[in-house]
């Protein structure tokens, strides 16, 4: 069956669920918790990504105060929207595009997810394997649309190449 044969009902549910509500819960208590002090979510998360993976860091300003403050409102729009993530996904494959012009690499979404985790349950008081369970979903809903986006953008790209006369 493809996507258009579907229920549109169907079509709309599938990206809304990405938890359970007992998780939403522990994902909202979490972030509160770990972002409760502006910029210091931010300012963990660059220092375990930049730790993991230092080339990354050319791909960035030298001052990070402004994209930090990005980071977090986008951290806090994701954690709202929990209950339907559906609403972010064009947003989200639209930052895929633009991280693909800043030069991030597919591979490159791995190294950020362990550095989100590792700087949240460095913030946190009350970390379990639950709640990490919990956060590697909610990321793994971020970071698919946005490959997603970077997929197409590239495909596009390629198909411009591949209808190009001007080489011959």
């Amino acid at each position: 069956m493809n996507r258009a044969d579907q229920d549109p009902e169907e079509r709309r549910s599938r990206g809304r669920d990405i938890m359970t509500p007992e998780r939403m819960a522990r994902l909202r208590d979490s972030f509160a918790q770990v972002s409760s002090e502006p910029r210091a979510l931010a300012t963990r998360f660059y220092h375990e990504l930049f730790t993991a993976a230092p080339a990354l860091r050319s791909l960035f300003p030298a001052d990070m105060t402004s994209l930090q403050g990005h980071f977090e409102a986008a951290l806090a729009l994701v954690v709202r929207n929990l209950e339907d993530v559906s609403v972010l996904q064009e947003s989200l494959r639209d930052l895929g595009v633009l991280h693909v012009h800043w030069g991030a690499k597919p591979q490159d979404y791995f190294v950020v997810r362990d550095a989100l985790v590792r700087a949240i349950r460095s913030a946190s008081s009350s970390w379990t394997e639950e709640l990490e369970a919990d956060w590697l979903r909610a990321i793994a809903a971020i970071a698919a649309p946005m490959l997603q986006g970077a997929a197409v953008h590239t495909a596009m790209v390629a198909e411009e190449m591949a209808g190009d006369d001007s080489g011959e």
